[in-house]
């Protein structure tokens, strides 16, 4: 299994241009936006004392000043991508989850948040966070290509959200998760994820029937699926999904 780091070239995830904050200067700029920032952003400063909030938010000031993101003036500005990458990650009308794990490796989280005609991915990478924007008519193939890095391998683990509003004060979407196990690839129940030490692995219906002492909470593992079919199971998750019937592939995401 792959990094996102660590992905090959030529990708979306590394070829898109990013804005690199740690969670205070993220807490910077959206405290002057007037915005509230996402619960991953703050959480990452929760354990900090009210002081060494200030602290960890001045010193991030100076750091965005220092970069050119802020720039002196009565008031302050912002470098229009900056804010807007931090509006956007703020008031998304879709957001999207991306988790994957396997034995031996670090968990990973890719989070995106979408408007209508854009979208910026979080994901993180040496102690910060680096904000990718794009367009949102890439934002399948962004998750195909982040799929494909989660997807694979015995132990393996993944897991897809999707929330966006739908209609006024409702909201919608859902969730997809697979296993790796036997060298294929299983859907299960998205609670059954990450996966515990005695998953049950895939059983035929003898099987099944013959468990004995087996847990009823864990899933019995039994169709098979592959990267394709997943793919096009996520691709359900999404409001007004389009289809190029060329290619039978999902292409398009109205939000």
């Amino acid at each position: 299994m792959d990094s996102v780091a660590g992905r090959d070239r030529g990708s979306l995830l590394t070829t898109l241009p990013a804005l690199p904050l740690t969670a205070a200067e993220f807490l910077a700029l959206a405290d002057a936006l007037g915005e509230r920032p996402p619960a991953p952003v703050t959480a990452e400063l929760a354990d900090l004392t009210q002081r060494q909030r200030q602290q960890a938010v001045d010193e991030a000031v100076r750091s965005l000043f220092a970069r050119g993101v802020l720039t002196a003036g009565d008031p302050v500005q912002i470098a229009l991508a900056a804010a807007r990458l931090v509006q956007i990650t703020c008031r998304p009308a879709l957001r999207t989850e991306v988790r994957w794990g396997a034995p031996g490796l670090p968990d990973q989280v890719v989070r995106i948040a979408t408007v209508t005609d854009a979208s910026v991915a979080a994901v993180n990478q040496d102690g910060t966070v680096r904000y990718l924007p794009f367009a949102t008519e890439q934002l399948l193939g962004f998750i195909e290509e982040v799929a494909e890095l989660a997807v694979g391998g015995d132990g393996c683990w993944g897991l897809v959200s999707v929330v966006y509003r739908d209609g006024v004060g409702r909201r919608s979407g859902g969730e997809l998760a697979w296993v790796g196990a036997e060298g294929g690839l299983f859907q299960v129940p998205a609670a059954y994820v990450p996966p515990s030490a005695d998953q049950a692995l895939p059983m035929d219906e003898a099987g099944d029937e013959g468990g004995g002492d087996r847990d009823d909470r864990t899933p019995v593992l039994r169709e098979p699926t592959t990267r394709a079919e997943l793919l096009a199971a996520v691709a359900e998750l999404f409001p007004g999904t389009g289809t190029d019937r060329d290619e039978d592939r999902v292409t398009s995401v109205n939000v």
